[in-house]
């Protein structure tokens, strides 16, 4: 009798684990630091919000930014843009008076979020960080999951 109830709770407790698994939505990289030019960049956050255009879709992506120099360096939501699977990029939404951008004192993080403009139906897109004012060679790249609106 023994053999059989252990029997029975490993196979409870195999399916159990098998359907916790099926529910994982795909990993991405919110919430991951990468570094670059004496900054330490994190995205915090991503939202859907509509667009005036019916095609398309704003994602607000928020972000953390670490200035980890001896000297003031400046970070802003225009360094950064959005690479869909078509690999078509996509730059910051202008129209929004709220995409941030600063100078980030030495030691210091400046939070903020960034507005692009995006096609509807995108599952998962790339941030890549371009910066214009930077003449380094050396770019990053988070992958994240477009959540629903």
């Amino acid at each position: 009798m023994k053999k059989n109830k252990s029997w029975l709770v490993m196979c409870i407790l195999s399916l159990a684990m098998l359907m916790v698994g099926c529910g994982k939505a795909e990993s991405d990289d919110v919430g991951k630091t990468r570094a670059v030019n004496d900054l330490e960049i994190t995205i915090t956050n991503i939202a859907i919000q509509n667009s005036s255009n019916d095609d398309k879709q704003i994602a607000k992506i928020d972000f953390s930014i670490k200035n980890t120099g001896k000297e003031e360096s400046g970070a802003g939501a225009g360094d950064f843009t959005i690479q869909t699977k078509d690999e078509t990029k996509h730059p910051v939404y202008g129209l929004n008076a709220n995409n941030f951008g600063s100078v980030i004192p030495a030691g210091k993080v400046l939070k903020g979020s960034g507005y692009y403009e995006i096609p509807t139906g995108q599952k998962s897109v790339t941030v890549l960080y371009e910066p214009y004012a930077t003449a380094t060679t050396e770019r990053i790249a988070w992958r994240i999951n477009v959540p629903a609106k």
